[in-house]
């Protein structure tokens, strides 16, 4: 299988930087998908991580663009796809309202709405309140976003559908993620969330032509 490239969209995609940046991008969410959502099986459809990841997403813009990010998405011609943003760090709350706006205006492009989620590394969560946890479990090195078809999410992820959505859910899915990670192995994903945001930072900061005061 051919390694996976990054699509770099944005008003920065031109910058000398970008094609690195990028890659650096991906070596972190690698990380992240390996080390956190793979090693701690939050989510079914991950078994390998480059085809979890279908295509893979950069934006380079200071704040996240809805025109610019639908007509990435358009272009990637792909029902499986990560949007990334490494260079704008909204609240969590407005790119969670981002996301959706995403989605409303991507109504009608693809053959069946898929399941979109959206990650952040200041999301609210609580690790003693199971229907809280899984704002801590997506706490991803940067804020992005993910689409997948309708139905692959079934299964139990913690990731493939809304927070709205697994909080309803007739099967606890958040009672059987708490008690599955209660203790010992959520203290451990956090410690190894915040290695991999600290990588992060250390990674980015080598392009501070590109990253300017983001991040």
């Amino acid at each position: 299988m051919a390694a996976l490239e990054p699509m770099i969209r944005g008003k920065l995609a031109s910058h000398p930087e970008a094609a690195a940046f990028a890659a650096e991008v991906l070596r972190v969410h690698r990380r992240y998908a390996t080390e956190i959502v793979q090693a701690y099986a939050l989510c079914p459809f991950v078994r390998d991580v480059d085809v979890a990841f279908g295509k893979f997403c950069v934006m380079l813009d200071h704040e996240p663009d809805l025109d610019a990010t639908r007509e990435a998405v358009v272009a990637a011609q792909s029902n499986v796809l990560h949007v990334v943003f490494p260079l704008a760090l909204p609240p969590p709350n407005v790119f969670e309202r981002f996301a959706s706006t995403l989605l409303a205006r991507l109504q009608g492009f693809f053959p069946e709405a898929p399941v979109m989620a959206a990650f952040h590394p200041a999301l609210v969560g609580d690790r003693d309140a199971p229907h809280r946890l899984i704002g801590l479990l997506r706490r991803a090195p940067d804020p992005f976003v993910q689409f997948i078809p309708a139905g692959v999410h079934e299964g139990g992820t913690v990731f493939a559908s809304s927070i709205e959505e697994f909080e309803a859910s007739t099967v606890d899915r958040s009672e059987l993620t708490f008690q599955k990670l209660r203790g010992e192995p959520i203290e451990a994903l956090l410690a190894r969330a915040q290695e991999i945001r600290a990588d992060r930072d250390q990674a980015y900061a080598r392009f501070e032509s590109l990253v300017g005061e983001a991040g």
